[in-house]
């Protein structure tokens, strides 16, 4: 077993609420490993899409 720092993007839509982002973010993180830390570090505006923000996410996940 090995720890993993990651840091990754993900598109944030006005359609999703946010009560369903840490569902979304911890899916997503289950994809490179079992996530033991996570934070959003950063959310910015797309200008290609008004309605769509990215989301920075910084994570540790545990590899076995």
């Amino acid at each position: 077993m090995r720890l993993k720092p990651i840091e990754i993007e993900l598109d944030w839509s006005d359609s999703l609420p946010i009560c369903s982002l840490r569902s979304v973010v911890f899916n997503k993180l289950q994809e490179y490993g079992e996530p033991l830390r996570w934070a959003i570090t950063n959310v910015s505006s797309t200008t290609k899409k008004k309605d769509s923000r990215k989301l920075n996410i910084e994570a540790v996940v545990i590899i076995s």
